[in-house]
C-alpha cells in the first residue's frame, strides 16, 4: 500500500484526501477488538462482567485475562466517536466535489439502515443475542440517521446535546428519581426511556428490548443503549469540526497533535482524580466503601481499572477517549515520518475497511469453535495465537475488498 496515493496527513494541503491519523486509530481499535472477540469464542477463561448493576467480583481473573478484556475497552468508544468524526470529513469531501446536501443526507440514512440490518441479520446470531439486538453497529446506524438531520445545528448545540446524553444518569439520580421515582436504581433515567409508559409497562420481550435500547443494557437484548453512545458519536462530530478549523498553515498537523495530546492528558488526569476519590455518579465500581474505607486490594491493577462499560461510566469514558486523543495525536504528529508511515500501513488497511473487517473477523473467529462445538474450549495461549493468525488472514482479504470497492464505486459497497 502506497500511502501517498491514498492519504494526505497534512489536511491543510489536501482536504479531499482521507485523514490517515483517523484511519490509524480506527485500525488499532479493530485489532484490539479482534483480540476480545477471538477471546469470546476461544478463551475458556474469558472475563466479562462490567455491568453497572453487577457486584464487584470477589476474585478477579489473573492479570493476563484481565488485560485481554481491559485493552478492548478502548475499542467501542473509539469506534463510535470516530464514526461521528468521519461524518464531518465525508460531508466536507462531498461538498467540495459538488454533491448536494440532499444526497449526503440520503447517503447517511441508507448507510445507517444497512448498519442496523447487518447488526440484526449477521452480528446478533453470531453473538447468540436476541432479535433486534442493540450493539455497536446498531448504535452507529441510528447515529448516522439521527445526525443526518441535525448535523447542520451549531456545534455548541450538538456538544450540549451530546453531554446531556452522556450525563443523563446523573440527572436521573439527583433530579428525576427523587421527585418522581424515589428508591429507583440510580441509572434508570433516560431522556429516551419511554419503555415505562403505556403498553411497554407489561413484562415481555419488547419492554426488555426497549429498556436495552435506551439506557439499561439487558443481555441478550442489547449492551449499547442509545443515550450515552449517541452522545459519544456527537462528541466525535464536534471533534471533527474542531480538527477542520485547525487546518490552516504548514504546521497544522503539529498544532493539532499538541492540542489533542493536551486534551487527552487532561482527560486522563481527571480520570485518576475521580477514580481515586469518587464513586457514583462518576463510576459505578468505587474503590471506597460507604464508610470511607478502601476496599480490599483497592489499588491492584484489576480493582483500580475495573470500570462499568454497560453503560459507560464517566471514568470509563475519560480513560478510553483520553487514550484515543493521545493516540490520535501521535498519528498527526508523525505524519511526515516515512518509517512510521510504513510501520502503520497494515493498520491503515484495517482502518479503511473497518465495517468489512468487523463482519469478516467475527465470522473467521467464530467458525471453527462453533462448528466443532468448542466455544470457549481453549487456553488463553491458544487464543492469542488464533488472534494473530486471524489478523494475518484478514489483511489480504481487506486489501481485496478495497479493490472491489474501487472497482464498483457506485454499488452498495460504498456503504460498507
Amino acid at each position: 500500500m502506497v500511502l501517498k496515493e491514498e492519504y494526505s496527513f497534512s489536511i491543510g494541503k489536501k482536504l479531499t484526501s482521507r485523514i490517515a491519523a483517523i484511519d490509524f486509530v480506527r485500525g488499532l481499535a479493530m485489532i484490539f477488538m479482534a483480540l476480545d472477540h477471538a477471546s469470546t469464542y476461544w478463551n475458556s477463561g474469558r472475563f466479562f462482567g462490567e455491568f453497572y448493576y453487577a457486584q464487584r467480583p470477589l476474585i478477579l481473573p489473573d492479570l493476563l485475562q484481565f488485560m485481554i478484556r481491559f485493552i478492548s475497552h478502548w475499542c467501542a468508544p473509539t469506534f463510535v466517536c470516530l464514526a461521528g468524526t468521519s461524518m464531518v470529513f465525508f460531508e466536507s469531501r462531498r461538498l467540495e466535489k459538488g454533491v448536494s446536501q440532499g444526497e449526503i443526507t440520503k447517503h447517511y440514512i441508507v448507510r445507517g439502515i444497512i448498519l442496523v440490518l447487518i447488526e440484526w441479520i449477521l452480528i446478533a446470531p453470531l453473538f447468540k443475542a436476541g432479535f433486534l439486538y442493540i450493539g455497536v453497529l446498531a448504535v452507529i446506524g441510528v447515529g448516522f440517521i439521527l445526525f443526518a438531520f441535525i448535523r447542520k445545528l451549531d456545534t455548541k448545540i450538538i456538544l450540549s446535546l451530546s453531554l446531556l446524553l452522556l450525563l443523563s444518569p446523573i440527572f436521573g439520580e439527583f433530579i428525576w428519581n427523587p421527585l418522581f421515582n424515589p428508591g429507583a436504581h440510580p441509572v434508570s433515567f433516560s431522556i429516551f426511556n419511554l419503555g415505562n409508559l403505556g403498553g411497554f409497562t407489561q413484562d415481555g420481550y419488547f419492554k426488555n428490548w426497549f429498556n436495552a435500547m435506551t439506557y439499561n443494557p439487558v443481555w441478550p437484548y442489547g449492551l449499547y443503549p442509545l443515550d450515552p453512545w449517541l452522545g459519544i458519536m456527537g462528541i466525535g462530530m464536534v471533534l471533527g469540526r474542531w480538527i477542520l478549523k485547525q487546518q490552516k498553515g504548514e504546521d497544522a498537523n503539529q498544532t493539532i497533535a499538541k492540542q489533542l495530546f493536551t486534551i487527552g492528558g487532561l482527560q486522563l488526569l481527571i480520570f485518576f482524580i475521580l477514580r481515586t476519590t469518587q464513586g457514583f455518579p462518576f463510576n459505578y465500581f468505587p474503590i471506597w466503601q460507604d464508610a470511607g474505607v478502601l476496599i480490599e486490594n483497592a489499588f491492584t491493577f484489576q480493582n483500580y481499572f475495573f470500570m462499568s462499560k454497560y453503560p459507560p461510566s464517566i471514568v470509563f469514558l475519560l480513560w478510553t477517549l483520553g487514550g484515543m486523543c493521545i493516540v490520535l495525536a501521535l498519528g498527526f504528529y508523525f505524519e511526515k515520518n516515512i518509517r512510521f508511515q510504513k510501520l502503520i500501513s497494515p493498520v491503515l488497511v484495517f482502518g479503511t475497511s473497518a465495517l468489512y473487517f468487523y463482519c469478516a473477523h467475527l465470522l473467521l473467529y467464530a467458525a471453527i469453535p462453533e462448528l466443532l462445538d468448542l466455544v470457549k474450549g481453549f487456553s488463553v495461549q491458544i487464543t492469542l495465537i488464533v488472534w494473530i493468525i486471524g489478523l494475518i488472514l484478514l489483511y489480504p482479504s481487506c486489501l481485496e475488498f478495497q479493490k472491489w470497492k474501487k472497482k464498483y464505486p457506485n454499488s452498495l459497497l460504498k456503504y460498507i
